[in-house]
């Protein structure tokens, strides 16, 4: 049951760290474009462009991987909501008929 719960894309904490680690990179990226304000010689400023553009892209990187989490997520809630659905319908649809069953049996037995 671990195995299953641990691979599962809905848990909150795999959604939950995602967003942390696209916080962090946002961070970092932040981070890096202030350096490049505060540089005082132009080969700081073009090594902190440097960390800018490589911030930037594992900002892009985590943003896709997070966004396609949540989308996944979005769907298999979805998903479940349907299938919810689905099992209610059919419970009612069991104690129903169970229920003209026992009307049934009832009727026959006061005869």
């Amino acid at each position: 049951s671990s195995g299953i719960n641990a691979e599962c894309p809905l848990r909150p904490g795999n959604i939950n760290t995602e967003k942390r680690r696209l916080d962090l990179a946002r961070l970092d990226l932040d981070a890096a474009k202030s350096k490049v304000r505060g540089a005082r010689t132009p080969e700081a400023m073009q090594q902190n462009e440097q960390k800018v553009r490589e911030s930037q892209a594992a900002f892009d990187r985590q943003y896709e991987q997070t966004k396609i989490l949540l989308t996944d997520a979005d769907r298999k809630s979805a998903e479940f909501t349907n299938h919810l659905e689905e099992l209610v319908r059919s419970q009612i649809n069991f104690h129903e008929n169970a229920k003209k069953l026992l009307e049934e049996t009832y009727a026959k037995m006061k005869k």
